[in-house]
């Protein structure tokens, strides 16, 4: 990733000092990966059962229960960070998934996480970004 962020850098030129980052940001609010994922990891296991088969009618509702619920309990951290969740369930048929992101921030800060949990019949994808305020 620093390979991307140093091209992305250099190719931006001045205005890499425009967003450094040199703000008044206590070391101690760095993005803790680990204590992330497992607010995850308890939300999704306690939402979306292991022996719960993939249902169409469901998926709405189990999608904005896990996002709720990591959120509130992100924000519950009472950390000076804004953060972004997203969830992707989909049934386990065979077919495959590609996703890429990218993000543009003060990586000494910032940072992002990705779960996932399988069941037999579906996979369950959380993405957390974190960002230092």
């Amino acid at each position: 990733m620093e390979a991307i962020t140093s091209r992305f850098e250099e190719s931006i030129g001045e205005n890499t000092n425009r967003f450094s980052g040199e703000f008044n940001k206590d070391p101690k609010k760095t993005f803790n990966e680990d204590e992330v994922k497992h607010i995850i990891k308890e939300v999704v296991e306690t939402t979306i059962l292991q022996d719960s088969a993939y249902l169409h009618s469901r998926v709405s509702n189990w999608n904005a229960i896990i996002v709720e619920h990591v959120t509130k309990k992100l924000a519950a951290l009472s950390k000076s960070f804004k953060y972004i969740v997203t969830c992707t369930i989909f049934e386990k048929n065979g077919a495959g998934i590609h996703a890429t992101t990218t993000c543009y921030w003060d990586s000494k800060y910032d940072g992002s996480t990705t779960y996932r949990h399988d069941t037999n019949s579906m996979y369950v994808i959380v993405n957390v970004w974190g960002l230092c305020v």
